[in-house]
């Protein structure tokens, strides 16, 4: 390690020791805002995750009139097949979609079924697979123009894929998801007052130490450094202290979802940050602290610590 570092480290660790108050509370409100961030980041993601995996289990249900005959049904399936993104079709005529939902219905509502006068309201249809799922808004119009398409057909008479939670999942995930980078930037904008006050703090208490340093001929860079790389340290530790919590807060999430039977279905789909996000979200965290004290110390060594006791005194 060399000496600049050691030093650099020092100057750190000084500020620590003279302002330990000071440099807590710092630390104290950079993680927390770099956890609103890091949560905010985690929860959009996985809702984005969780659209993706249910959007790709999405099938389209055409329902036929009740008066076509088989050899326009036969027609009717070569021409859905012509779409791009039909990748299977299948045929389910009315007794097999009664049936279907007398399977589903039997412990719901078994006097029904069991009434003889309870008929056959299904209409035949076919069940198409689609060759990509539903992840974003432009899935989502990608599926409605395929459903207007089909919808256009002859002999079709309704086309269903669960048109409403696809579209208000969706519109929900993209706004929060574009909600919470508006929210990221203000977040960190707000980061950087903080490391200034506290790199100002440190400034005015070594303000004879620097004057010393201007006297000698010290370079910016010389002066500066130390500053930038506590700011820029103390952004990484705030980062680290946040993806903590957070990591503390996500198995203790996942703790009680397992518990509900509604909700542990989505257990295996919430998962934490990737290590490249954590990668970068640290060196975003790293930045805004060498960038608040930059901000702060860049007039150091155009005679500033002297102008400034000039005005004092």
């Amino acid at each position: 390690m060399s000496a600049s570092i050691m030093d650099d480290l020092k100057s750190f660790r000084r500020s620590w020791v003279h302002h330990t108050g000071m440099q807590l509370a710092t630390l104290s409100v950079l993680a927390a805002t770099f956890s609103v961030v890091a949560f905010v980041l985690s929860l959009s993601l996985n809702l984005k995750r969780v659209l993706s995996n249910w959007g790709d289990g999405v099938q389209m249900t055409v329902y036929l009139n009740d008066d076509l005959e088989e050899d326009k049904i036969k027609k009717l399936k070569t021409e859905l097949g012509r779409f791009k993104d039909v990748t299977a079709i299948n045929f389910v005529n009315r007794e097999v979609a009664t049936e279907n939902f007398k399977k589903q219905m039997a412990s719901y509502a078994p006097d029904l079924l069991a009434d003889a006068d309870f008929s056959n309201p299904f209409p035949a249809s076919f069940k198409l697979s689609l060759k990509t799922g539903v992840a974003d808004d432009a899935d989502v119009a990608r599926l409605e123009n395929l459903a207007t398409a089909v919808g256009s057909l002859d002999g079709v008479e309704d086309v269903s894929y669960g048109q409403s939670w696809v579209k208000n999942y969706s519109s929900f995930v993209s706004t929060l998801y574009a909600s919470s980078g508006v929210m990221a930037v203000i977040l960190l904008a707000g980061s950087l007052f903080v490391v200034a006050n506290s790199i100002r703090a440190s400034i005015s208490a070594r303000r004879e130490e620097i004057q010393i340093l201007e006297l000698v001929g010290a370079t910016a860079a010389m002066i500066r450094r130390p500053y930038v790389v506590e700011g820029l340290i103390m952004g990484a530790l705030a980062t680290l202290v946040a993806i903590g919590l957070n990591l503390g807060l996500h198995f203790w999430q996942k703790s009680v979802m397992a518990g509900s039977i509604v909700l542990s279905r989505l257990v295996p789909m919430f998962t934490f940050l990737d290590a490249a996000t954590i990668f970068s979200f640290l060196a975003v965290g790293a930045g805004v602290g060498a960038f608040g004290a930059w901000v702060t110390v860049r007039k150091i060594n155009d005679g500033w610590s002297a102008s400034a006791q000039g005005a004092e005194s």
